[in-house]
């Protein structure tokens, strides 16, 4: 019986071995192969390096908009307090889509750099997949946008429950104070 459950152990200890050997050994995936240059002229490669550039430089302004738009939106959003009843759905909303359009401005301007690299290289394919990208960018301006107004429109009323939060934490503040200086009076006199 001893052997049997030593065995048993013996096996799994075994199999274990053989799986995290087999995972060792396959833990590097093969490399994907590497997409061909796109053979593309030195006038052509030129060519799409500068209608990049040129859909980036009208990126830019559109970003610059949004940027505005959110950094109006931060000292709203800012001042609210964390623990506001039914506030973290929006707050997340706007903190996220923040985040989201600081990356594409970001974006941006790593993107002059790869265009730049692939023109450097030749790379057409690079360039054109650079194109793409810049054109998914100006596809998420107006999902950006979109979220900027909706965000508009649902601060207002949180601000609103902030402010009647702090004005009863005040009058309760204030009952408190009328209150024990009352009594501290009353007690005074008394005595």
């Amino acid at each position: 019986m001893l052997a049997a459950s030593r065995l048993g152990i013996l096996q799994k200890w075994s199999i274990l071995a053989a799986a995290c050997w087999f995972v060792a050994c396959h833990k590097d995936a093969p490399e994907k192969p590497k997409l061909l240059l796109s053979q593309k002229s030195p006038a052509e490669l030129k060519q799409l390096a500068d209608s990049a550039h040129k859909s980036l430089d009208g990126l830019a302004p559109l970003l610059s908009a949004l940027n505005e738009k959110f950094a109006a939106l931060h000292p709203q959003f800012d001042a609210l307090p964390q623990d506001l009843p039914d506030f973290g759905p929006t707050r997340a909303k706007f903190y996220a889509s923040d985040e989201g359009l600081g990356r594409m401005n970001t974006k941006l301007s790593w993107l002059r750099g790869q265009i730049d690299a692939a023109l450097k290289s030749g790379d057409g394919a690079e360039l054109e997949e650079i194109s793409q990208s810049i054109a998914r960018s100006y596809q998420e301006i107006p999902q950006v946008e979109r979220i900027a107004i909706e965000l508009l429109h649902e601060v207002p009323p949180f601000t609103r429950m902030a402010a009647e939060l702090e004005a009863r934490k005040q009058a309760v503040c204030e009952a408190e104070k009328s209150g024990l200086a009352a009594t501290v009076a009353k007690k005074l006199s008394v005595h």
